[in-house]
């Protein structure tokens, strides 16, 4: 092979030959027994190596060595059929009452000559072009046995070949058939894999194979960075695949310790039992925490930043398990015992389920959910070697590892991140811990996730030489890092294993709550400007969104007002229209005033489509002196009442799951911690700094199928207030754009590669119009089909070109997603654009002509389609002619307001704020408070039959506010009327005698019945 040889078979020859070098054997594919599924002379190769006495049995039993042989294998196929790779490698099988192992696995502890005999006698091989499929002689670039079993498969590309993993990933979906014996019924893990990339999935399903990335990381592995593989000085990016995972001794602990076969649905029909495989990163931190601890004992502490995304639950059962057998070179046990301990008991009973799962010896893991005495018991039991428990008895642990029969054994003590504001009990538990001391004198700045109690015994106590301590949490901070950080050469503290948030956005296993983060402020200057820019029909300029330059803090209104119209125009057409929300505020009461000021909205207008939640501890007494409520006490079972029955505080996530709710209201409660997969939405009216900014917002990132976007609108925090917060985390921050006309800038360059048409676009927008109607299995050709011409032009471009159209499609459909939620309209051309470009753009993440994208995660929101997918759109005036005034010019006949008093407020409104306001403004501004008035007021009528005209025009200031909170304005110069009404008081009262003195005159003016 020449060095400068660069073909995708010199690859191939590259990784097979390292193999071959660190312990593997190699072999020729013809030698595979595409009907068995196995490489069948390694099989009775290890078998007659290792177990001599069992195969003479058998030998004997079948009358010879050829039937024996055959029996062997035919009884070892079926059972891998029956049971899997994994099950079989670990427990082996038996033939005619002799039983067979399958793989020499390496005990924790005292390995005797013996088995590492029987160990080193395993045959592992790598053999390329191996032809999986008798009948088309289709290969595989690669596949990895363990004792003639496939355990793996892969597909090499080498970039200099023109072709990448996207290649990879296209040939697994398209031209690998998942029902095949080796591709479904044998290896459990398949590798797609460049010189720069590697990428896995542990089930092939054609084009809905899923493929995840298994990655270092930009930065090496353990580091804070982006996705991707940093280079290496003596081999490719990738190299880290066959040299340490495919190492000959980690390929075995993975199979022994790693892999895991999780159960089927019982009730599932035809369903396999399903394979995990770790990630890269989840792999190595237990690597890295077992080799730590090996070498230096117990007394360590490791502080373990791995953001959401990064499989956690997995990783801490792995680490677990690991530390539960881990010995050192002297055979002697690192810890006697593994405690594992988490905040959340829902997650606590996730993690004793899934290390149950992992567990392969009854009665290692022992979950304790009753008292201390429990605790106890569980701590000196002989057997037990994995305890797992919740924070809440986190104290009850610290002091039962003081007792005097434990102090002599050595623990591994695995925190799972946890938040002391869910708890409700971290200064129980700091004082429990503490005894003399008092919290302030620890510092303990933020809640970073770290238990109190945890940080509290490290800085009182110091590290004890028995307890080592491995700490989970996606953002420490200040004690936390301080007491668990290691410090590097740059003299700063660091995590001793680093998955960044940036690495998990970017790998796509999290959304990144920045990319439409803005504030109110923020907003309303964008959509003033898009008025400006942006030509828009009438009827459609007037948007609740933005009308309210500032707001009155006793006024919850307005803020209700703000979030009602951005939750169901911009956050609810997500997911299908099954988008959620959340609402974050202040404090218990402010959340009781939120929740009471969006059901008054939503019922104000017949939003029937709209529900809310509420999430607070305790029962609420409302003090504020201004609020009309005062004095009240609530209580959230209460305020969340079905039919009148409160609803269950542990009944709320799952009610909130269900379809009919939209808007979910929190304080402390749930502000972290919670996981709704379908919020979209975030609405920010509490001041958020440093790591309680991150965790908040990080409520929205979790994954979901057909979850692309995700939307912040903060009334009270700074973007660059925010982006300090994230920074530590997230590697990097973007600025968002601040002028409307760069979304038509960037349609603009979209264009310009000439590979979109207009006849396309037309064509797409009635294809798009009846897609609802479609099966759904049937979309994904039709989407294909009308994009298909672009698809084909943009492939015609040259590769440069290519890659910035690419770019320049990832542009637009990221400005249209933020700038969407401030324009109050989008031309239908634009619109339609925008949904051709999410078509284009997924097709084009892969360059391979042949290979069809699966388009099932991508959601096309049809809420502004409607208009896109009419024939034309008349253009009118601003608003419609005033009427004419009618009766003596009084008003008073039909309760209209006096020409004389208007003239009298808009003269007062023009001297004071410098405007040339006229009397049809005002007119429009009375006409609209007055009807609102009249429509939330009923009582107004018999008030007015019974009252003198003074009594009943006196002391109506809530009235009038909350009716001009939601009169929508035509113009800019009629909102600056209503604003007024809102701010000024003289104005307001003024206004107010007006309008009331008309609507009595207008019921003293009707005929008795």
């Amino acid at each position: 092979m020449s060095p400068l040889d660069h073909s995708e078979s010199a690859f191939e020859a590259l990784i097979v030959a390292e193999l071959a070098d660190a312990g593997w054997r190699t072999g020729d594919p013809k030698d595979y027994d595409a009907h068995l599924g196995l490489y069948a002379d390694d099989v009775v190769a290890f078998v007659t190596a290792t177990q001599p006495k069992a195969w003479n049995r058998l030998v004997k039993l079948a009358g010879g060595d050829a039937p024996a042989r055959a029996t062997l294998l035919k009884r070892l196929a079926a059972q891998l059929d029956k049971f899997g790779s994994v099950h079989v490698l670990r427990n082996g099988f038996a033939e005619r009452g002799v039983a067979f192992s399958v793989l020499q696995l390496r005990p924790a502890h005292g390995i005797g000559p013996e088995v590492e005999q029987r160990y080193a006698a395993n045959r592992l091989r790598a053999v390329r072009q191996v032809r999986f499929d008798p009948a088309s002689g289709q290969s595989l670039d690669l596949v990895l046995f363990v004792n003639g079993v496939p355990t793996a498969t892969a597909e090499l590309k080498n970039v200099w070949t023109g072709q990448d993993v996207t290649d990879a990933v296209a040939q697994y979906q398209q031209d690998r058939d998942p029902k095949n014996t080796l591709l479904g019924r044998r290896a459990f893990v398949h590798f797609a894999l460049d010189s720069q990339l590697a990428f896995m999935t542990t089930r092939l399903d054609g084009p809905k194979t899923r493929f995840l990335p298994f990655n270092q990381g930009s930065a090496g592995t353990g580091n804070p960075g982006g996705q991707g593989n940093p280079g290496v000085p003596d081999g490719h990016p990738t190299s880290y695949v066959w040299r340490q995972v495919w190492d000959r001794d980690r390929w075995i602990e993975l199979i022994q310790k790693f892999v895991h076969v999780e159960p089927a649905d019982p009730a599932a029909k035809n369903v396999r039992p399903g394979i995990v495989f770790p990630r890269f990163h989840q792999w190595d931190v237990v690597l890295a925490c077992q080799n730590h601890a090996r070498l230096h004992g117990p007394g360590q502490t490791y502080l373990i930043q791995h953001s959401a995304g990064s499989g956690k639950t997995k990783e801490i059962a792995w680490l677990a398990h690991d530390l539960s057998t881990l010995h050192r070179g002297d055979d002697t046990k690192v810890f006697d015992k593994v405690v594992v301990i988490t905040d959340r008991r829902v997650l606590d009973k996730q993690l004793r389920d899934q290390i149950a799962q992992f567990e392969q010896v009854a009665g290692v893991v022992r979950g304790v959910t009753q008292g201390s005495s429990e605790l106890t018991a569980a701590l000196r039991s002989e057997r037990a070697k994995i305890v797992t428990t919740t924070l809440q008895k986190f104290p009850h642990v610290l002091k039962a590892l003081d007792d005097a029969m434990l102090k002599d054994r050595t623990y591994a003590v695995v925190v799972d991140e946890a938040h002391s504001s869910q708890t409700g009990e971290a200064a129980t538990d700091l004082k429990e811990t503490l005894g003399g001391l008092q919290p302030e004198d620890l510092d303990l700045d933020e809640d970073d996730g770290t238990p109190p109690a945890l940080l509290a015994r490290l800085a009182a106590r110091g590290r004890q030489p028995n307890i080592s301590f491995f700490a989970f949490t996606a953002t420490p901070k200040g004690k936390t890092l301080e007491l668990f950080g290691e410090r590097g050469q740059d003299g700063e503290l660091h995590a001793f294993h680093t998955y960044s948030m940036r690495q998990a956005i970017e790998e796509g296993f999290i959304l990144d709550v920045l990319a439409n983060y803005t504030t109110y402020d923020q907003l309303r200057r964008l959509e003033t400007k898009a008025g400006e820019v942006v030509e828009v029909p009438s009827g459609k300029a007037s948007s609740r969104l933005t009308r309210f330059a500032e707001f009155h803090p006793y006024v919850k209104g307005q803020k209700a007002a703000v979030v009602v119209d951005h939750y169901r125009r911009v956050v609810r057409p997500l997911l299908g229209g099954r988008a959620k929300a959340m609402v974050v505020c202040e404090s218990r009461e402010e959340a009781v005033q939120w929740k009471r000021a969006l059901d008054q909205e939503i019922e104000r207008h017949g939003h029937d489509d709209v529900r809310t939640l509420v999430a607070f501890s305790g029962e609420v007494t409302v003090t504020n002196p201004e609020a009309d409520n005062v004095g009240m006490a609530y209580t959230e079972p209460a305020m969340n009442a079905i039919g009148g029955v409160p609803l269950p505080e542990t009944k709320l996530p799952d009610e909130f799951d269900k379809a009919g709710y939209g808007i979910l209201v929190v304080a402390e409660k749930y502000q972290t911690g919670f996981d709704q997969p379908k919020l979209c939405g975030m609405y920010v009216d509490k001041k958020l700094g440093g790591v309680n900014a991150v965790q908040t917002l990080s409520r929205l990132n979790r994954a979901h199928r057909g979850k692309q976007d995700v939307y912040v609108l903060d009334f009270r925090n700074s973007t660059e207030e925010i982006q300090k917060a994230f920074e530590p985390y997230y590697g990097r921050t973007e600025g968002l754009p601040t002028d409307p006309n760069t979304l038509f800038d960037a349609a603009d360059a979209v264009r310009a590669f000439g590979a979109i048409h207009d006849d396309e676009l037309a064509a797409f927008a009635q294809q798009l119009a009846t897609l609802d109607e479609v099966d759904e299995a049937k979309r994904h050709a039709i989407l294909s089909t009308a994009t298909q011409r672009a698809y084909e032009t943009a492939m015609e471009i040259e590769y440069e070109q290519r890659l910035e159209l690419r770019k320049a499609l990832d542009r637009f459909v990221r400005l249209y997603a933020f700038l969407s939620q401030a324009l109050p309209y989008i031309p239908p051309a634009t619109e339609t654009l925008f949904q051709f470009a999410k078509v284009l753009q997924k097709r084009l993440t892969t360059d391979s002509p042949g290979e069809v994208v699966d388009l099932g995660d991508l959601v096309l929101s049809h809420y502004r389609l409607e208009e896109a997918g009419k024939s034309s759109i008349g253009l009118s005036g601003e608003h419609d002619p005033l009427e004419a005034i009618g009766g003596d010019g009084t008003g008073r006949a039909g309760g209209d307001v006096p020409m004389s008093l208007l003239e009298e407020l808009v003269e007062l409104f023009n001297e004071r704020y410098g405007a040339d306001l006229g009397e049809a403004d005002m007119l429009k501004v009375a006409r609209d408070v007055r009807d609102a008035i009249k429509g939330s007021a009923p009582q107004l009528e018999e008030q007015a039959a019974n009252n003198s005209r003074d009594d009943f025009v006196r002391d109506r200031d809530g009235l009038l506010i909350d009716a001009a909170l939601n009169v929508d304005a035509d113009r800019d110069r009629q909102a600056a009327l209503l604003k007024a009404v809102l701010d000024d008081d003289d104005f307001r009262s003024r206004a107010g005698m007006a309008i009331f003195g008309a609507i009595y005159d207008g019921y003293r003016a009707q005929p008795e019945a």
